[in-house]
């Protein structure tokens, strides 16, 4: 005999179907069966395992994505039937999902991310094409440029891809097309997430929104969609395309997270162009501090807008954000977390230029274990001022020779700078000292990266051509690290070069191309040389960039390893991609020339 509960339910469903009115649409009779066999316990008498219950409003929510998403073309009823389960099916199929038809919490969550970032990415290639569009225009209108516009035949859209023909003449989108079948043969599923995210930034960044989409339904991660949001939103700021990069900040869900990426566009507006003012950045953060409910984080927040304001040159917004922060200090109580406040405040006032506010600031702390992010701040804006003396000291203070090691560097640097030649090998000697007794070999390796470019800085600022640039030369091949080791031999050859050292670029490039050659891995050396590309054409280097792009290219047709062969695709599609736009921006910033 079945129990009480499960009786009456059978007994309900009984009269639904021996009811005259019980002519209802199958979506509906399909939720109700689907509930009755959760509250009769599953199933009954039977080994089919029970359907889960489907309420009205996942549905509801499920249909309304899919519906955004072009899956679905029903009424929005948040009734589950035949057609909802189809546009289900249609949508796991196309993300590479298991394909079950079922509505669930996790496919609602995933259909929303999908359909935000959905909307972003239409928004990238609209602005993509309004760019392209205008340096056409610029293109067309010189007559020396105009016959690369002319006479181009249309693409034929349905024409299917031809992997040969992509690797003999590769364009970003084809490029993408490889990387992502690549993925599809990557056997863990968090590998492949991850090759996919980068595939997905690439794609977005070449404003190939369909393409992005699909990419973005295939991540069954939503926080490697996260970190693609943020890369794309860095990517769009570096190119000055202020609103787009906002568009993907304002879909990150985390109210944290989305001020860390708003504080990082601003950093990079202070970097790439003075015309791009952080200010306007800024400001909208305002709300967001609002919300934030740890006073600890509040003060890390407004000191790092600080230091973003002071470097775009905002003295006294940058100071007013430092008495703020000073003032929620005063509310917190526990002494652990005041100490690291302070710190915060330090370092901000270290990075505004007052280095020597900061190190008052520092005396009130009793611990000071955790002072050297501070005091390299303090030492270097010292030296960028001209106290390299005072620099010299603070930085001798700093207890960690890995720190130590680099803040001594950049000391160097700035020292050969201002025509100090013997005080700077004075301090690079010091450097060198104290990077040896660097004990983790990644970090000794980058000391010796940092000391090997302070030499070679020293060296053209004093016009040096054999003593210093030979120290340039020793220190790079103290670097253990294969891949650093030759990104830092190609910087030293793209340096010399620049500054009409002929001789010295030669040798610096022979010894760029052995320690490339030494790199084991292929991916490696293909993500290295991208590197180097992307900061050639930064410098409106296009020929020498595409030249080692196409090293980089000839050595990403090599590699068949799925996971590297998807990552080192998705990387020369968004190298190329940058590359091109480079030429595009040159073009229509100089239409007439």
């Amino acid at each position: 005999m079945l129990p009480h509960g499960p009786l009456v339910a059978v007994c309900t469903l009984l009269c639904v179907f021996a009811s005259p009115s019980w002519a209802v649409n199958d979506e509906s009779l399909l939720e109700g069966l689907a509930n009755f066999e959760t509250a009769a316990g599953g199933d009954i008498d039977s080994p089919t395992p029970a359907r889960p219950a489907v309420t009205s409003n996942l549905v509801r929510r499920i249909q309304t994505e899919l519906s955004d998403q072009g899956f679905y073309l029903g009424p929005i009823d948040g009734r589950f039937g035949p057609q909802t389960e189809a546009a289900i099916r249609a949508y796991q199929e196309s993300a590479d999902m298991k394909v079950d038809g079922k509505a669930t919490e996790q496919l609602a969550q995933d259909l929303s991310t999908g359909g935000k970032v959905g909307k972003l990415l239409k928004r990238l290639e609209d602005t993509r094409s309004r760019s392209i569009e205008s340096a056409r225009d610029a293109l067309l209108a010189n007559p020396d440029t105009r016959y690369l516009i002319e006479g181009n035949a249309t693409e034929d859209k349905t024409r299917k891809h031809d992997s040969k023909a992509c690797m003999e003449n590769p364009k970003p989108r084809c490029l993408l097309i490889e990387a992502v079948d690549s993925a599809r043969d990557i056997d863990k599923p968090e590998m492949r997430d991850w090759a996919l995210g980068e595939i997905l930034t690439a794609q977005a960044r070449a404003g190939l929104a369909k393409d992005a989409t699909a990419t973005t339904r295939r991540i069954h991660d939503p926080r490697l969609i996260m970190v693609a949001l943020r890369d794309i939103a860095k990517a769009r700021a570096e190119l000055g395309e202020i609103d787009d990069a906002i568009a993907a900040i304002d879909i990150i869900p985390d109210p944290l997270k989305r001020i860390e990426a708003y504080v990082a566009i601003a950093e990079i507006q202070t970097k790439s162009d003075p015309d791009f003012d952080p200010a306007n950045t800024v400001q909208n953060l305002a709300p967001y501090l609002e919300q934030v409910p740890s006073l600890l984080a509040q003060v890390s927040f407004r000191t790092r807008i600080a230091a973003v304001l002071a470097k775009a040159g905002h003295e006294n917004h940058a100071r007013t954000h430092i008495e703020a922060a000073e003032q929620e200090l005063e509310n917190i109580t526990e002494t652990e977390e005041r100490d690291k406040g302070r710190r915060y405040i330090a370092a901000a006032y270290a990075e505004s230029g007052l280095a020597k506010k900061a190190l008052e600031v520092l005396k009130s702390i009793e611990n000071g274990s955790d002072d050297a992010p501070v005091l390299i701040a303090a030492a270097t804006g010292l030296a960028q001022s001209g106290e390299a003396h005072a620099a010299l000291i603070t930085a001798d203070s700093i207890e960690a020779v890995r720190y130590r090691a680099l803040v001594l560097a950049r000391i160097a640097s700035y020292q050969g700078g201002a025509g100090q030649i013997s005080e700077a090998k004075d301090t690079l000697i010091k450097a060198k000292e104290a990077s040896i007794k660097i004990k983790f070999p990644f970090a000794k390796a980058y000391a010796f990266s940092r000391i090997a470019l302070a030499y070679n800085d020293v060296s053209i600022s004093a016009g040096d051509t054999t003593e210093l640039f030979d120290q340039a030369i020793e220190s790079a091949h103290l670097i253990s690290d294969d891949r650093l080791k030759a990104h830092i031999f190609w910087t030293i050859a793209d340096e010399r070069r620049r500054g009409a050292d002929l001789k010295g670029a030669t040798q610096a490039q022979e010894e760029a191309r052995k320690a490339t050659e030494d790199i084991l891995s292929p991916f490696s050396r293909v993500w290295m040389l991208c590197d180097i590309a992307v900061e050639r054409a930064k410098r409106n280097e296009d020929d020498a960039a595409w030249s080692i792009f196409g090293v980089a290219m000839d050595e990403a047709k090599t590699i068949s390893n799925p996971w590297g062969r998807a990552r080192a695709l998705s990387k020369t599609a968004a190298t190329m991609t940058s590359l091109t736009d480079k030429t595009v921006e040159t073009a229509r910033s100089t239409p007439n020339q």
